[in-house]
């Protein structure tokens, strides 16, 4: 790609993890990776976000780990964030949330998620590996929505889960929450090793999504889904600005220890990441206008595997989730094999 095409593409979000220490260890997180270093300072993900603004951005994430563990930092972010004039959003696991840092949260608009994985502790607690994180969690989970928070629950289902899905959604909206994201299992961090384990296999994925159809229609609940995970569960309604893969297009994750990614789906995979911003001349702005993966990516759309040219379905598609196709068949670049080709 030349300047003026790389030029072209705008980085809207950013998701950062402001740490990586949390008080969960989920069996399935993307951000449990061994690697090892000094996490970005509040200095340099300022300097980050002011990069990042020259190059369109319009809207970070704060994520984890636990974000609320790093309170002081989270703070100062969430105060730098506005004066940028940008809105944000924070992931978390909710056990840490309480009166004081949900009013700080709620002045500064910020938008909450809060990650549940059953509809009881047996089944959240064994995802956590951490026995009381259900009561905690569903405690700050309540917490936002008595303050009126702007809150969505972030739903992962594995086969450890699969049987509570259902009760989980029920659960969520009588507690008062309207907004139910579901997102596929990425095969990073400790997912990586325990994948074929916990992915749900061909047939439930499809039941699941009959099932989460249904509940939408009979049930106040948003159900909602990014591209990838839209590839398995056509039924939910598409998250706004997720219509297509924006991967690398429009957006990156960055990880504690600077290591660009071009979603949150490939962080804790390093082989899939285009960088490190604290590198020698890796800034945001290099690493976003010239990295030869990032613009791999960008041209993935306009020039599909030969076998997916002629499809109808490319668009509703595009080959497959990158970060899955490359974890089974070891090529980024090819179509997913299990597809019969056009339709």
């Amino acid at each position: 790609m030349d300047e003026k095409q790389t030029s072209a593409y705008q980085l809207e979000h950013i998701d950062i993890e402001l740490t990586r220490e949390c008080n969960n260890y989920c069996i399935h997180c993307s951000t449990g990776i061994t690697q090892k270093g000094d996490e970005l300072s509040t200095i340099e993900i300022k300097m980050l976000l002011k990069s990042a603004k020259c190059l369109g951005l319009k809207k970070v994430g704060f994520t984890g780990g636990e974000p609320f563990l790093q309170p002081q930092k989270l703070y100062d972010l969430l105060k730098y964030t506005r004066k940028l004039g940008l809105p944000t959003h924070i992931h978390t696991n909710g056990r840490l949330l309480n009166e004081n840092n949900v009013a700080f949260v709620k002045k500064y608009g910020s938008e909450v998620t809060i990650s549940l994985f059953g509809s009881s502790p047996k089944t959240h607690d064994l995802i956590t590996t951490i026995n009381g994180s259900f009561d905690e969690t569903i405690k700050g989970l309540r917490t936002l929505i008595k303050a009126d928070v702007s809150v969505s629950v972030y739903i992962v289902p594995m086969k450890t889960n699969l049987k509570e899905i259902s009760n989980l959604v029920a659960m969520v909206q009588r507690k008062g929450c309207k907004k139910v994201r579901i997102l596929s299992l990425s095969p990073t961090g400790r997912a990586l090793d325990k994948y074929d384990e916990l992915q749900l296999a061909n047939e439930d994925m499809a039941q699941l999504n009959t099932t989460l159809g249904k509940l939408m229609k009979k049930n106040t609940v948003e159900i909602t889904a990014g591209f990838c995970t839209r590839i398995t569960y056509p039924n939910l309604t598409i998250l706004k600005g997720h219509d297509e893969c924006y991967a690398a297009k429009n957006r990156v994750h960055i990880d504690a220890l600077g290591n660009v990614y071009p979603c949150t789906a490939s962080s804790g995979r390093i082989i899939l990441s285009a960088g490190n911003i604290r590198n020698f001349g890796s800034s945001i702005e290099e690493i976003w206008r010239y990295s030869p993966f990032f613009q791999f990516l960008r041209g993935f759309n306009s020039n599909p595997p030969e076998k997916c040219i002629l499809c109808r379905r490319y668009e509703y598609c595009m080959s497959g989730c990158r970060v899955v196709v490359y974890h089974e068949y070891g090529n980024i670049t090819i179509a997913d094999p299990d597809c019969g080709g056009p339709h």
